[in-house]
């Protein structure tokens, strides 16, 4: 009888990004819950999804990011609830600088530093 290993398949590489619309296009929000949403950039095959935010909120955007079932995500600020709600829940969460443009961070995203 031949045995085989079963292997978990690799978490997906589509990171997501708090960001806000300024007049130079999309950027990185510095803050967590004032941000306009979510996008989505899947860093191998280019693919950029926005998703709006509707309330102001820390727990309205915990749920947004968990909803969209990325495992990677760059913001500028986060709480420690927020936090601590995102890393139970699997998301590993990195700090990216507002002045870098935002398919860079989602390239680099294993050289940024853990939030």
């Amino acid at each position: 009888m031949a045995l085989s290993v079963l292997t978990s398949p690799e978490p997906s590489r589509r990171t997501a990004l708090l960001v806000m619309h300024s007049r130079d296009g999309t950027v990185l929000c510095p803050f967590f819950s004032k941000c306009d949403g979510l996008l989505i950039i899947d860093p191998a095959s280019g693919c950029r999804e926005f998703r709006a935010k509707g309330q102001h909120t820390d727990e309205a955007m915990c749920d947004l990011i968990l909803k969209t079932g990325v495992h990677r995500l760059v913001l500028g600020f986060i709480s420690g609830p927020a936090a601590q709600k995102l890393r139970t829940a699997g998301i590993d969460i990195r700090l990216g600088s507002c002045a870098h443009a935002v398919e860079d961070l989602a390239i680099g995203f294993d050289d940024l530093p853990a939030a």
